[in-house]
């Protein structure tokens, strides 16, 4: 960053670069930039949507499935009960039923009770009436869909408390049929009627119970632990289980593609497969995102990266088949990054370096903001093909920003060497930032002398590897950011894309797992400012390596949460802000003349990661252990190569390549200079 030379007052450099206007126009930021800025960040929002639609579009619910009615081959997998006992029941509180169970109901009021059955979200179903005239016993059985209401009359024997027991199909003791025992009468529920067909249906639709006139009640169900993988898929001795033959999804009325596609019971390769598919995309993305910002502008870079996903993502919910959706995610992956790496270098050229910071933590959060904004979607969007229009229509909308604000200054003045343009982008800053600078009264420059005018015009691909050899600092800076990047990205959608893995409900883990996203994002700007970025991202790699080590440790913290899972979260929550981090830290170790490719290079390395990363799901099915132990190796490898870089706290943005190799070379001087003296004072 170049002072230039001053007026006589001494007052405003008469040469100026774009980073020193910058950061004069930007010291007090407008609510109308700030605005603006927020609205650019949505992109962001729309990224971390568009990423994890597979894991709820597309989830496995492999507890999430039942037993068909008559299916012995289900039956003798699913065997085992769990009896509840006296369990008192309040007035108008409903329980949760699941099929083949047993309910008794116990000390019916001496005149009528009632049962009402409920399905998904407690809509009504129907009701069973139990009528007690002295020794005549009368049941009504009402459907509140097609069947007309079917009475059924005894007469007891017994003279004490009415106590009904309703046992559905495939309880523990019936195999075939329903039947309903009120004291020492039984109701056999296993002739061709209006009742047998009404029961046949509430073993699987009813999911509560109410009642009216029942003092408690008894419940035995079949255990919900057997409801998994294993009993459903079987193995190389047990055949799985056929769908609707003997088994049914049982999802409360929620689609997935990964049922509608069969992508079950093997075919979860298929599914992984997808996830890392949008980041070949972005692979793709990233390597022409470089060249497009370099060449055409940060601005119009984007907005081809925000075509070709909104495009991309309206078309995926209409998609027929999974090859269908390949196509779709790949081109989701290159619009994503191309659009966000965009968005990203224009957002950190007109923010000033005072609130770098700050505007790279908000980029990262509105990442995490939509990681929590799509769980919460997902859980009440049921459709997997509305979930994913959503996102397209959203998409639409993220657009309008972009279109409000001019091409970065410095991309115009140092790719361009078009001052005017230039001076129009900062006329635009003043402008909307209600800054009284005048930009007309100085001189625009962002080289240092004559031979980095020369060395900072955009190379050619040619040119770019030319420099790698010639500068070796630049090579070997690029080489391990690459590799940080590469790690993060494959321990971060690692997580990102396992959480259903790890634990039981996976609108629970994913929202834990986003807000403590949000939680490193916030908690991370303190050590970067204070410790500066190196220092930080080596702590971030090495506190995430230690807690990967102790989620090995076979430990339960409850009933329902174990060491396991709090150390992955937290590991997940150091890998976040180690990501977040290196964003800040490549764009500024990056010279400007190459600022483009390098990060280009290193997000390209960061995407292979992420391709990588959502294989991590198949890992943790295969060896929980190994995968842990393989994350715990790269990250703290990637904490150790980061010492070997430079820090940037308080640190000018370098121009070019050649200026990068100079302050290496002056450090190397600057320390042999003082090994000299230091030599020389222990000699005299």
């Amino acid at each position: 960053m170049s002072q230039g030379t001053r007026s006589e007052d001494g007052d405003i450099p008469v040469t100026m670069s774009t980073e020193d206007v910058v950061n004069k126009i930007g010291a007090k930021p407008s609510p109308k930039f700030l605005l603006l800025v927020v609205g650019l960040m949505s992109f962001q929002i729309m990224k971390a949507m568009v990423a994890y639609f597979p894991n709820f579009g597309g989830y496995l619910p492999y507890k999430e499935w039942r037993c068909v009615a008559g299916s012995q081959d289900c039956y003798g997998r699913v065997n085992d009960f769990v009896f509840q006992g006296n369990n008192t029941w309040p007035k108008e509180d409903m329980i949760e039923l699941e099929n083949r169970c047993t309910i008794t109901l116990g000390e019916l009021d001496a005149g009528e009770s009632t049962l009402f059955l409920h399905g998904g979200s407690g809509r009504d179903i129907g009701s069973i009436k139990i009528q007690q005239q002295l020794n005549n016993l009368v049941i009504t059985v009402s459907s509140s869909t097609s069947y007309d209401p079917v009475t059924l009359k005894a007469v007891r024997t017994d003279t004490g408390p009415l106590t009904c027991t309703l046992q559905f199909t495939g309880s523990k003791t019936l195999e075939d049929s329903s039947t309903l025992i009120c004291g020492d009468v039984i109701f056999e529920l296993d002739s061709e009627n209006e009742v047998v067909h009404f029961l046949k249906d509430a073993v699987q639709t009813v999911k509560f119970l109410s009642a009216e006139g029942v003092d408690y009640y008894l419940l035995e169900c079949p255990d919900k632990d057997q409801y998994n993988k294993n009993n459903l898929c079987g193995n190389s001795s047990i055949k799985g289980l056929i769908r609707d033959t003997d088994f049914s999804w049982y999802t409360n009325g929620r689609s997935t593609f990964a049922i509608d596609w069969n992508l079950y019971c093997g075919g979860e390769v298929l599914r992984s497969i997808l996830g890392s598919v949008f980041f070949g995309g972005a692979i793709l993305g990233t390597f022409i995102g470089g060249n497009l910002f370099d060449l055409f502008g940060r601005k119009t870079g984007a907005l081809v990266g925000y075509g070709m996903v909104t495009i991309a993502t309206l078309a995926a919910s209409f998609a027929p088949s999974i090859w269908f959706m390949f196509v779709c995610r790949f081109l989701q992956g290159a619009g994503v990054y191309i659009g966000a790496t965009g968005v990203f270098v224009l957002l950190l050229e007109y923010t000033a370096l005072r609130f770098r910071i700050q505007a790279n933590i908000g980029v990262q959060l509105t990442f995490g903001i939509g990681y929590l904004i799509n769980t919460f979607f997902a859980y009440f969007i049921k459709d997997w093909h509305w979930l994913v229009a959503v996102d397209g229509i959203l998409f639409v909308l993220s657009i309008i920003p972009l279109l409000l604000l001019p091409d970065s200054p410095r991309f115009y003045l140092v790719n361009k060497r078009d001052e005017e343009r230039a001076r129009k982008s900062l006329k635009w800053l003043a402008k909307i930032n209600g800054s009284d600078f005048d930009v007309d009264t100085i001189r625009l420059s962002d080289l240092e002398s004559a031979n980095d005018q020369k060395d900072v015009e955009e190379p050619g691909f040619l040119e770019t590897m030319r420099d790698f050899l010639k500068y070796k600092e630049l090579l070997v800076q690029l080489l391990i950011q690459m590799w940080l990047w590469l790690v993060a990205g494959f321990l971060y959608y690692g997580f990102s894309f396992s959480w259903n893995e790890l634990g039981e409900n996976i609108y629970i883990s994913y929202m834990f797992a986003a807000l403590g996203e949000i939680l490193a994002y916030l908690g991370m700007g303190f050590p970067i400012k204070y410790l500066g970025r190196r220092v930080s991202i080596m702590g971030f790699y090495l506190a995430a390596s230690i807690t990967f080590l102790v989620a090995l440790l076979p430990f339960k913290l409850s009933s329902s949460f174990s060491l396991e899972q709090l150390s992955c979260l937290l590991g997940s929550m150091f890998v976040s802000a180690a990501f977040c981090a290196i964003y800040l830290y490549s764009a500024e170790l990056a010279p400007t003349s190459h600022r483009g490719k390098v990060l280009g290079y290193s997000s390209f390395a960061a995407r292979i990661g992420s391709f990588c990363g959502p294989q991590a799901a198949l890992l943790f099915s295969w060896s929980k252990a190994g995968t842990l132990v393989l994350f715990t190796v790269i990250s703290a490898s990637a904490g150790i190569l980061c010492y070997r870089l430079p820090d940037t706290k308080d640190v000018p943005t370098p121009s070019t390549a050649a200026e990068v190799q100079r302050r290496k070379d002056e450090k190397v001087n600057g320390r042999r200079e003082a090994g000299a003296t230091y030599e020389n004072k222990c000699a005299t």
